[in-house]
């Protein structure tokens, strides 16, 4: 852009300076900038849409997942720049917003509802977001006028849906407002509600480099004209300049912005044509792409103001819908963007799901879609940033963090995830784990403040010192975050220039004394290379972390500057965790003589110690590994060195609570007398359960000279001995697994007679467990409505988790609210404290009942349905029982005709089964290798397969995944087919009963309408066969609901077109509807009887006892816009009609012959008739004028009366001149007949 372009406006940011602008929102001064911004963008709005007329730009581009690419700027060459937009439910799990939830592990009950945030949350994005969505109704404040947008609804869904749909539940679901705005001006927009937001959400960002345009289906590429690299991948741009002064005014204000998904835009093949602009800003087709222009597959592809400082910006994953468990878990999307930026700095900065995402859309008030990117993760990390602010409100009257604050410790607690510890390019500092985020807030405002959030403000030339003590409770981490003064674009186009952008170059340093420890750094000249620890110069975010810190050290912690600061102060959050601990005691002889302990052995700590006395050692450097509830022995060798006979008595101790003491229960672990001279002696410690995993403690053993043992304590001195003390980790025990989350049903689900829960059982341990006992409890209140033992029948390795169903089922009642809870028995568990999970299952409340009328219609029964609302689905039954409806829409029929006339009427679908119910069901079959194969369905509503019923064998049946895909191309004749996914699921597959098989949960959405198809497909490793139907005799399809959902085939037809002898492998297929159903009772409809309609006659009019919908027919056939009630017959023959009523029922009426017996012949010059040319071959030009409205009929009469030709025109007045064609007629004299206004007009022609 043109550097210029910002001149007066950065000396406006300028204004707000030193601490003051750091620490308080500078309303003045964004004001003011905001209205000359404002100026500045209309003028340049004129400029641009001028510039798009004369070079035939396209003002705005359709892109895929329901976006748009707007031109909204020209770069300094004079280049177009356009703005392109980039199930929750498993979206928050990814990043554990659910468990800041009501129901969630934290107990925080966060839901976004708190008044104070109102309008302190701001959406700009491509369009308007559909306000009237039932996930969004009165809550979305569309600040600019436009197009309803997809992409904008599916963004403020991921926000802040209130649920309606459970898989479609924002991270902030009940936030009370969101302030909405399209992009075209956003800088001043943003400027203007600096003052009072503290997030907004930016899922846009800058085409760059390649790009494919959907609407034109074209390569494109966005470099500079003639260049192979497009400069503005990882650029420092005028606009994130400004980026930066905003948030450094409004240092509350986190701008949380998507990384990009360039990664998979790489461009056609070397020789295939493409487009680019060329040296008159033109686009122009380009025959053949050249070898030399760069790929948009690898790092610095984050485009222009994704590279601001001061803002979050976001990389997308894959989904983890058990939340994180350990870095390899964590799998980047193919198109996420990867830093680093020109200059070297870590983008992105964090990593959410972004794929795969169910959220609304603007199609319909309760229509939704699935869409992946960076665009999706992005409002994952918003929304959930807002239940941060949330809660340290809550705890601080009202009060909001800093945006720096907010930011670091989103930093400072995200998940490892890349192939080595630290941040890097693709991942940034990781996964966002939003529980421990809240962690640090809670622990910050506890007493003993085992986690700490500083917001200081560092001036020139001073540093900040804070001592602290480390707990042992995870490693000590401490991280800075400061909002930098806004860096200087550089101006023109440059090409990877890596001047630093860092403004204010803060530093943090930890001592214990001895050592020095560096935050983590990385080597943009090395952007895949590991992280390292070193001096960063480059970042505004700084990280130290310490995992091997000692309990009971302390660590001084240094924060301070480089040169001088600009604007004479900064402002900085520090963010720590693993503090609080308390120093030990000392312990030691006043005497080196005597009893010395000479060697230890304790699990995997072996020590042998020098020779000579001593009367403490310090070996906290060694760790040890301990079990919970396990027992390991010890190994102790006693000597002394001066040839001492006396008795010796020896305590070990552990801190097992990390409390700075070892006076607490159970924390005397060994106590063991020894003779005198060189004795050595093994026994047991029992490690008790509940201990926390990876957390640090630390073991003393003292060795004194005396027979007391009650003489031996932990603290203080003795005469001769000596007391080691070592440090301890607690590792996962080789025998733990637990239930760690109930994965379905989800509160707010739909009541259903047939309710299966489905747990995730972790094995925490290291050793690989099979036939895990499990039990399901399922209470109401005090009632216990199911209680279950069961066995988990596959195998699970150590540190792995699978989804387990209850093959019982219970049925809910709508509006009832159930506890679900669920534990493990492992009998050789080390570790009860983590076996069991449980949560509150809310039920929804019934919709409305719907009313409707029924009627017979000869052998169909016509149905019509009212009071629904939109995504409703009205059901009609033959009894109120039946299971299976007859017809579904508002308007529909059905040949089932009951007996008594009565129907029944239920809306929306809840756990309905589609296809056989067992693999009996259609006889005989196999169990196949049937990777890839699938069935093919229709459906006519949005729906959701919740679960099938599968038949599984094999001794390492590993993963299945199961796809849902349109668009099936399968060539004839070919061995593999393509196809366009929609929604896809992954399930634990185990050895199933060959007979019973198992149901398993799928939760897989079809937000599209029309022909799908259902995947099954293996994982590496997987020998799972799947049993299917064969050598069936009658065809099975389609089967299913009409209307709704059916299955009309499988892969067979495309392979050897036998599709009609097999059913492949989805049984009892659980289909469910968006909205809730009506509750068990239906509403009973008695049919009445249609009747036919009456015709009368008066004259030549002919009257329909019908008002509406009657056709009216002569001689069998219907009358050209002959729709009324009545009908002025001038022509003879025989009338009918046949109407059709409000159900759609076509009945026709009784038969009048009418014959036209007085209509008196008129001189042909009345109405000026003339015909020609005559004589003619049948084909002749008519005009003539009539002045009355009435039905015109033209007749060819042969010599003996017979009617060869007619046309008839209803209502007709005014000119007629048109060429009549009544076909080879036989040579010979025949009569042309007007008929029209009872008057009848003759004239002879000739046909020759």
């Amino acid at each position: 852009m043109p550097r210029n372009k910002f001149t007066l406006l950065s000396f406006l940011l300028l204004c707000g300076t030193g601490a003051a602008a750091q620490t308080r929102t500078e309303a003045a001064v964004m004001r003011q900038a905001s209205s000359t911004q404002a100026a500045k963008e209309r003028v340049l709005q004129e400029r641009v849409q001028r510039l798009a007329r004369e070079k035939d730009w396209p003002l705005v581009i359709a892109t895929r997942n329901g976006g748009v690419a707007a031109l909204v700027d020209v770069d300094g060459l004079g280049n177009p720049v356009y703005l392109s937009t980039d199930n929750n439910i498993r979206a928050a799990a990814t990043i554990g917003t659910n468990q800041l939830w009501p129901g969630g592990a934290t107990g925080l009950n966060l839901s976004g509802s708190t008044s104070t945030l109102t309008n302190r949350v701001g959406l700009w994005d491509g369009g308007t977001v559909r306000e009237t969505h039932v996930e969004l109704t009165g809550r979305i404040d569309n600040k600019n006028t436009g197009t309803q947008s997809d992409h904008s609804t599916h963004v403020a869904g991921t926000i802040m849906a209130t649920g309606v749909n459970a898989l479609a539940k924002g991270m902030a679901y009940q936030l009370p407002k969101l302030l909405v705005y399209d992009f075209t001006n956003h800088l001043s927009e943003m400027m203007d509600n600096a003052s009072t937001l503290l997030i907004s959400n930016h899922s846009y960002g800058t085409i760059a480099g390649w790009y494919y345009n959907d609407a034109s289906s074209r390569w494109e590429f966005y470099g500079p004209p003639n260049s192979t690299e497009d400069f503005k991948f990882g650029y420092y741009s005028s606009e994130a300049e400004v980026w930066d002064s905003i948030a450094y005014n409004a240092p509350q204000y986190l701008i949380v912005k998507s990384a990009g998904n360039n990664r998979n835009q790489n461009g056609p093949a070397v020789g295939e044509p493409f487009w680019r602009y060329n040296s008159s800003n033109v686009m122009t087709r380009v025959t053949s792409r050249p070898s030399n222009i760069s790929d948009n597959d690898s790092y610095d592809i984050i485009a222009t103001y994704g590279t601001a400082k001061n803002i979050l910006t976001v990389g997308a994953v894959n989904p983890l819908a058990a939340g994180y468990t350990k870095a390899s878990d964590v799998v980047l999307a193919d198109f996420s963007s990867w830093g680093p930026t020109d200059d070297g700095r870590i983008k992105p900065d964090v990593v959410a799901n972004g794929v795969d995402v169910l959220s609304s859309v603007a199609s319909g008030n309760s229509a939704y879609a699935t869409y992946s990117g960076t665009s999706m993760a992005t409002p994952s990390a918003s929304g959930s940033l807002v239940l941060l602010q949330e809660y340290y409100a809550r705890l601080h009257s009202g009060s909001f963090m800093r945006s720096a604050t907010l930011k670091g410790i989103i930093i400072h607690t995200a998940d490892e995830a890349g192939p080595a510890d630290g941040p890097d390019y693709q991942h940034g500092w990781g996964l966002i784990n939003m529980q421990k985020a809240a962690a640090v807030i809670t622990a910050d405002n506890a007493a003993s403040r085992t986690q700490r959030i500083e917001e200081r403000v560092l001036d020139n030339g001073d540093s900040y010192t804070l001592n602290v003590t480390a707990s042992g409770n995870g490693p000590l981490v401490a991280t800075i975050c400061w909002t930098d003064p806004k860096a200087v674009a550089i101006t023109g186009q440059p090409l990877d220039d890596n001047t630093k952008r860092l403004i204010n170059d803060l530093d943090i340093r930890i001592s214990d004394g001895t050592n020095t420890f560096m935050p983590w750094i990385l080597r943009p000249e090395m952007p895949s290379a590991a992280a390292i620890h070193g001096d960063n110069e480059l970042d505004n975010v700084e990280k130290i972390e310490i995992p091997d810190a000692v309990p009971g050290v302390s660590y001084t912690i240094t924060v301070s500057h480089k040169n001088t600061l600009a604007r004479g102060s900064q402002a900085f959050s520090l963010i720590l965790s693993g503090i609080g601990g308390i120093s030990y005691c000392a312990s030691g002889a006043t005497q080196e003589a005597g009893t010395r302990i000479d060697s230890v052995s304790f699990g995997t700590l072996t020590q042998k110690n020098p020779d000579g006395c001593t009367q403490y050692t310090d070996y906290t450097s060694l760790t040890g590994l301990i079990e919970p509830n396990s027992t390991q022995p010890i190994f102790i060798r006693l000597n002394n060195c001066d040839g001492s006979s006396a008795a010796r008595t020896v305590k070990v101790f552990i801190d097992y609570n990390n409390d700075g003491d070892f006076t607490d229960a159970n924390e005397l672990v060994l106590t063991q007398a020894v003779a005198s001279g060189a004795q050595s002696f093994t026994a047991n410690i029992t490690i008790p359960a509940g201990l926390s995993i990876n957390n640090y403690t630390r073991m003393r053993i003292v060795a004194v000279e005396t027979s007391n043992a009650a003489a031996v304590t932990p603290c203080g001195t003795y005469t001769r001995g000596e007391t080691q003390d070592y440090r301890l980790r607690i590792t996962s025990p080789a025998n733990d697994v637990g239930v760690t989350s109930i994965s379905n049903p989800l509160s707010g689900s739909c009541a259903t007679a047939e309710q299966y829960v489905t747990v995730r059982v972790r094995n925490f341990g290291s050793t690989t467990q099979s036939n895990i006992p499990l039990n399901l409890t399922v209470t109401n209140g005090s009632n216990t409505v199911l209680n279950i033992n069961s066995t988990y029948p596959g195998t699970l390795a150590g540190q792995s988790e699978v989804d387990y169903t209850f093959q019982t089922a219970f049925a809910t009642v709508a509006g009832t609210t159930y506890t679900i809870t669920s534990s493990s028995s492992l009998p050789s568990d080390q570790q009860a404290t983590n076996n069991q999970a449980s949560s509150s299952l809310v039920v929804a409340s019934a919709s409305a009942a719907p009313a409707g009328q029924a009627e017979l219609c000869s052998n169909t029964v016509f149905f019509s349905a009212t009071n629904f609302a939109e995504g409703d689905v009205p059901y009609w039954y033959e009894t109120a029982s039946s299971t299976t409806p007859i017809a579904a829409g508002t308007v529909n029929s059905s040949t089932v005709i009951t007996s008594n006339g009565k129907y029944y009427l239920a809306k929306n679908l809840n756990n309905s089964s589609v296809g056989p119910k067992t693999r009996s069901s259609l006889g005989s079959g196999q169990f196949r290798n049937l990777n890839g194969h699938f069935l093919t369905f229709t459906n006519g509503v949005p729906v959701v397969i919740e679960s099938a019923r599968l038949y599984i064998q094999g001794t390492t049946p590993g993963k299945l995944t199961i796809t849902v895909a349109r668009n099936l191309n399968f060539p004839s004749g070919a061995t593999s087919y393509s196809y366009t996914p929609v929604s896809s699921t992954e399930i634990d597959a185990y050895a199933t009963s060959a007979t019973e098989g198992a149901v398993f949960l799928l939760n897989l959405t079809v937000p599209t309408v029309g022909d799908h198809i259902l995947i099954i497909s293996r994982s590496d490793g997987s020998n799972a066969t799947l049993f299917r139907n064969e050598g069936l005799t009658t065809s099975p399809y389609p089967m299913g609901i009409n209307g709704v959902f059916r299955i009309t085939g499988n892969v067979q037809s495309y392979i050897d077109n036998t599709a009609a002898q097999y059913y492949q492998v989805f049984y009892d297929l659980k289909i469910r509807t968006a909205n809730c159903p009506s509750g068990a009772a239906r509403t009973e409809v008695t049919a009445g009887t249609a009747t036919a309609p009456v015709i009368t006659q008066n004259g030549n009019i002919l009257s329909s006892n019908r008002a509406t919908g009657n056709q009216w027919y002569r001689d069998n056939n219907p009358i050209a816009s002959a729709t009324g009630q009545t009908y002025t017959a001038n022509v003879a023959g025989v009338y009918k009609v046949i109407a059709t009523d409000d159900f759609g029922c076509a009945l026709t009426s009784n038969e009048i012959a009418y014959g036209v017996t007085s209509t008196p012949n008129v001189d042909p010059q009345e109405i000026g008739l003339k015909v020609y040319p005559n004589p003619n071959n049948g084909q002749f030009f008519t005009d003539f004028t009539v002045n009355t409205r009435a039905d015109l009929s033209i007749t060819i009469l042969s010599a003996v009366g017979q009617k060869v030709f007619e046309n008839v025109y209803a209502g007709f007045t005014g000119r007629f001149n048109k060429t009549i064609q009544a076909g080879p007629l036989p040579q010979g004299v025949y009569l042309l007949r007007i008929q029209h206004d009872n008057k009848s007009y003759l004239k002879k022609l000739f046909i020759k």
